[in-house]
C-alpha cells in the first residue's frame, strides 16, 4: 500500500448552513467508495449545524417559510443513508410537532435540518472522521503542502469547499453607502432580536422600510407580533390585528418600483388544478436551445405560451398581455401596476386560496415556477451570453416578486396591518429626503417624518456586491475570480473554483449564493433544482479512492 493511501483526506467545508450540509450529506453518500480515510472539519460558529443563520432554531415563530413543506427533504430523491431519516413532512407528523400549515416556521425547518445533520454523523461509516469547528473562516491560503485556513494552526487541509451563504448583518446597502440623513439607520433586519430592540426602533416611531420584498414583511411582523400584537379573525382572508401599544406608530415600506411581492401558491395549487403537465413541452425546448440564447425570442416567447395554457385550462381569457409584460420586463421598463399594492396583495391572497379567478400576474408567475429548473440547467454555468445577463436580471427579478413571494398568511398579515393603520402602503414609491434637521419620505404628492429608517434589502448574490470573507481574499489572490458579466465565483463543471488565470484552482469549491449568475437561483432548499453537491463530493470521494 502506498504512503498516499495511508494518508487521510483532509476536508474542510467552511460555512454548515443547508449548502454545507447537503454537500456533506453527498460526500458521505459516496463514502463508500473511498480507499482512504476521511477527515471532515466543519468550520461554522453556529450551535446547530445544518440550519445555518436562516433556520436558527431560536427564530420566532412568526418567521416562515415561503418554500412549501411538502417539497422540503434534505435527502435527494428520499435517498436517505442514515438511520430515521425522512423528509420534512415525514418528520414533521412524527415529531408531534403542531401544524403550522403549508408554509412552516424556518426554526421548525432549523431543527429538521440540524436533526438530519447528527443523524448523518451518527451513521457515518467508520472511516470517516467529522469534526464541527465553532468558527468563522477568515482567510484561506495555499502553500505546496495544502491548504491553511486562519494561520490558525500548522494544518493543512486537501479540499476545501465554502458555502458561506448570505452576508452577516450590518451590511445593508445602505450603510455601505454611507448613511447621510438626519435620523438613526438601522442597517439590517436579521438577528431580528438584535437588530429590531426597542432601543433600535422605539415603540411609537415613524419607521421608513427600505424595500419591499420578503424581508420588509419579516421586520414589520418583528416590530407588531414579536412586540406583543396578535393576528385574529375568522376569516383568513382578511385577518384583524390587535396591538400591544409597544409597535412603532407607523411602518411605511418605499422601494424602487413601489411594487409589493404577491402571495404564493403552493404546489398543491398547482396539481389540484391539472396544471404540473403544461409546462413540460416548453421546459424540453429550453433545455435543448441552441446558443447564443436571447431571451427575448427563445424564453420569453415560451414562457408567454405557458402563462396562456395556464389561464386557457383554467377557462380564463387569456388576452394579449402576456407578452407586453414580459417585453417590459426584459427591456427594465416596470410593467404598469394593475392596481394599488394593497389590492394587488389582496387578489393575489384570494387567487392562493382559491376565492379569486387566477390572473395574469398569478400566470406569468407559474410558468416562471413551472420552467424553473429547466431556465436554471441551460442558462447557468456559461449558457447565456454576458449580453445578455442585464436583461435576465431585470426579467428574474419581475417574475420572482409574483411567482416566489410570502405564504398567504403572512400576506393577510401585512394587509391586516394595514386596515390597522400600522403599515401604510401609501408611500411605497417614495423617497427619502433630509432637509432642516428633519427626514420625510416624500412621494408624489404625499410625504412623511420618519424617526428611524430600517434596510431591508439583503446584500446581493454572488461575490461583487457582498464584500465577505475569505471570498474577497481569495479574488485578490487570484485563486478564484467572478466569471466575466456575472456576480459570482465561476466553476468547472464538479464545483471547483477558476482561478484568474482561467484554469482550476485544485481543492478550492464553491457552492450556493456566492456563485450566483454562475449556477442560478441558489437560494432554495431544493435538492432536485442544483446537483452541485454531488458533482463536488464525487470528485472528492475519487480523490479519495486513488
Amino acid at each position: 500500500m502506498s504512503a498516499a493511501a495511508d494518508t487521510p483526506l483532509r476536508v474542510a467545508i467552511v460555512g454548515v448552513g443547508p449548502k454545507g450540509l447537503f454537500a456533506l450529506e453527498r460526500l458521505l453518500a459516496h463514502s463508500a467508495a473511498a480507499t482512504r480515510q476521511l477527515e471532515l472539519d466543519l468550520f461554522d460558529p453556529a450551535d446547530a449545524p445544518g440550519a445555518g443563520p436562516n433556520y436558527a432554531l431560536d427564530l420566532p415563530p412568526y418567521l416562515r417559510m415561503n418554500f412549501a413543506a411538502e417539497q422540503i427533504d434534505m435527502w435527494p430523491n428520499g435517498q436517505a443513508h442514515a438511520a430515521r431519516a425522512a423528509s420534512f413532512s415525514d418528520w414533521r407528523r412524527a415529531s408531534a410537532i403542531g401544524d403550522e400549515g403549508d408554509y412552516p416556521g424556518r426554526a421548525t425547518v432549523g431543527r429538521y435540518l440540524n436533526q438530519g445533520f447528527m443523524r448523518l454523523v451518527k451513521a457515518a461509516a467508520r472511516g470517516v472522521r467529522i469534526a464541527h469547528r465553532r468558527a468563522r473562516v477568515e482567510r484561506v491560503e495555499r502553500d505546496d503542502r495544502g491548504w491553511i485556513l486562519d494561520r490558525t494552526s500548522g494544518e493543512r487541509f486537501d479540499e476545501v469547499l465554502l458555502t458561506v451563504g448570505h452576508a452577516a448583518a450590518g451590511g445593508g446597502s445602505l450603510a455601505a453607502r454611507g448613511w447621510g440623513h438626519a435620523v438613526p439607520l438601522v442597517p439590517a433586519v436579521f438577528p431580528v432580536d438584535a437588530m429590531l430592540t426597542e432601543a433600535a426602533v422605539p415603540p411609537g416611531a415613524a419607521v421608513a422600510v427600505r424595500g419591499f420584498a420578503l424581508t420588509m414583511i419579516d421586520a414589520a411582523l418583528a416590530l407588531t407580533e414579536g412586540r406583543g400584537g396578535r393576528f385574529g379573525g375568522s376569516d383568513p382572508l382578511r385577518l384583524a390585528y390587535d396591538p400591544s401599544g409597544r409597535e412603532p406608530r407607523v411602518i411605511a415600506p418605499y422601494s424602487r418600483t413601489g411594487r409589493p411581492m404577491l402571495a404564493k401558491t403552493g404546489p398543491a395549487w398547482t396539481r389540484e388544478r391539472g396544471l404540473d403537465g403544461l409546462a413540460v413541452g416548453a421546459s424540453a425546448r429550453i433545455r435543448s436551445l441552441a446558443d447564443p440564447i436571447r431571451l427575448d425570442r427563445d424564453v420569453a416567447g415560451e414562457l408567454g405560451a405557458v402563462a396562456a395554457a395556464a389561464l386557457e385550462h383554467l377557462g380564463q381569457p387569456v388576452g394579449g398581455t402576456a407578452r407586453d409584460w414580459l417585453d417590459a420586463a426584459l427591456a427594465g421598463a416596470t410593467p404598469s401596476a394593475l392596481s394599488p399594492p394593497e389590492a394587488e396583495l389582496q387578489r393575489s391572497i384570494e387567487i392562493a386560496m382559491g376565492d379569486a379567478a387566477p390572473d395574469i400576474q398569478w400566470a406569468l408567475g407559474h410558468a416562471w415556477r413551472a420552467t424553473y429548473p429547466a431556465i436554471v440547467e441551460r442558462l447557468g454555468e456559461g449558457g447565456l451570453d454576458p449580453v445578455e445577463w442585464e436583461a435576465f436580471h431585470r426579467l428574474a427579478g419581475e417574475l420572482e416578486r409574483i411567482a416566489f413571494g410570502p405564504p398567504p398568511v403572512n400576506a393577510a398579515k401585512l394587509l391586516a396591518l394595514g386596515r390597522a393603520g400600522v403599515v401604510d402602503l401609501g408611500h411605497t414609491r417614495s423617497a427619502l429626503d433630509s432637509a432642516r434637521g428633519s427626514t420625510r419620505l416624500r412621494g408624489e404628492g404625499a410625504s412623511i417624518e420618519v424617526d428611524v429608517v430600517v434596510d431591508a434589502v439583503l446584500p446581493g448574490p454572488g461575490a461583487i456586491a457582498v464584500h465577505q470573507p475569505p471570498i474577497d481574499q481569495l479574488i485578490a489572490d487570484g485563486l478564484a475570480r467572478v466569471a466575466p458579466g456575472r456576480r459570482g465565483l465561476e466553476l468547472t463543471p464538479d464545483a471547483t473554483c477558476v482561478a484568474a488565470t482561467g484554469e482550476p484552482t485544485p481543492g478550492l469549491a464553491a457552492i450556493g449564493r456566492p456563485t450566483e449568475d454562475w449556477v442560478i437561483g441558489n437560494d432554495t432548499l431544493s435538492r432536485s433544482l442544483h446537483d452541485w453537491p454531488d458533482r463536488w463530493a464525487r470528485r472528492v470521494i475519487a480523490r479519495a479512492g486513488r
